[in-house]
């Protein structure tokens, strides 16, 4: 890339980042259920515009587990709109514990039935099905996500008790082999220009590196937003921060020097979605996270992907 050239990317993203009121796909498909004033109605009565359907390339399923409860509901907020942008199926699950009566399965077919009216209403693009399952909530759930491109779970805030909660969505993506988005949201609902962040993806010398990287190109491609690389600095010299454009997204990329946990949290807090891999440069055998993306799943200030 000339001078000139890097002149001119520098300036265009310093224009997009000032212009805070600016729509994107994402932020339109975010602000349609931020104006929906309940989760708790059955049937929804304000009309929303029905987005052109992304065109399919491959048929894709976006699973999201959902229980009764404002985690599980912001959850299936994010799958739908997931599922939007891609131009993918839903199906959401709702897990009940053993043997359970009939008035308990006659409430989680209602919260589904209601769940399913809400993206029904506010992503009328989005085929949705739904299944009633009866077992261990995290086992169920891995189970039932073995067919999905992606699978969403909810992040309880010191409820480790919750049904879907931190216990059980963790555990979902820890396990679960493939991507998982966990819908990490501390003081819900945002500000109104939450869907015109960027997204952030950590980078470093591990070799699943590229594929994190290749998910979140793409997942700002499908966003209509800018992408930060926060680079995790090697052994030799510091490069200097810079911007490009690449493959139509305006990428910043920083250096982070020694731990990037910190950076990586400080950053969730003015992000959209925060992406890393499972494992770090130095992989611990046993471990099924890393230590980035384990202090992540626990503590950013934003949904988190684990690209597996």
């Amino acid at each position: 890339m000339s001078d000139l050239d890097r002149q001119a990317t520098q300036r265009e993203a310093q224009r997009s980042a000032g212009d805070l009121r600016r729509a994107t796909t994402y932020s339109e498909a975010v602000n349609r259920y931020l104006s929906m004033d309940t989760y708790r109605q059955t049937r929804v009565t304000v009309p929303a515009p029905a987005p052109a359907r992304p065109e399919r390339t491959k048929t894709g399923l976006v699973l999201v587990g959902v229980d009764d409860s404002l985690a599980g509901y912001v959850a299936v907020d994010h799958a739908a709109i997931e599922a939007e942008l891609r131009g993918w199926d839903l199906r959401l699950v709702h897990v009940q514990h053993g043997a359970v009566r009939h008035p308990a399965r006659d409430l989680g077919a209602q919260l589904l039935e209601r769940m399913t009216d809400r993206v029904h209403g506010c992503s009328p693009t989005v085929a949705v099905t739904s299944r009633l399952v009866v077992g261990a909530p995290a086992a169920a759930l891995l189970t039932e996500a073995v067919s999905a491109g992606l699978v969403v779970v909810g992040h309880e805030h010191g409820l480790a008790s919750a049904a879907l909660g931190m216990a059980v969505g963790d555990r979902v993506a820890i396990h679960h082999p493939g991507t998982v988005l966990v819908v990490r949201v501390p003081g819900w609902p945002p500000g109104a220009q939450y869907g015109t962040r960027p997204i952030v993806v950590g980078v470093d010398a591990s070799p699943t590196s590229p594929r994190t990287i290749g998910f979140a190109l793409a997942e700002a491609q499908l966003r209509g937003c800018e992408l930060i690389m926060l680079h995790a600095a090697g052994d030799g010299p510091v490069p200097a921060d810079r911007a490009e454009h690449r493959d139509g997204v305006v990428v910043h990329h920083r250096v982070v020097t020694g731990d990037p946990i910190p950076a990586l949290l400080a950053a969730s807090g003015k992000a959209a979605a925060v992406i890393v891999g499972r494992h770090g440069r130095r992989p611990v055998t046993d471990a099924l996270l890393g230590s980035v993306s384990r202090a992540l799943l626990q503590r950013a200030d934003c949904p988190v992907f684990l690209v597996g």
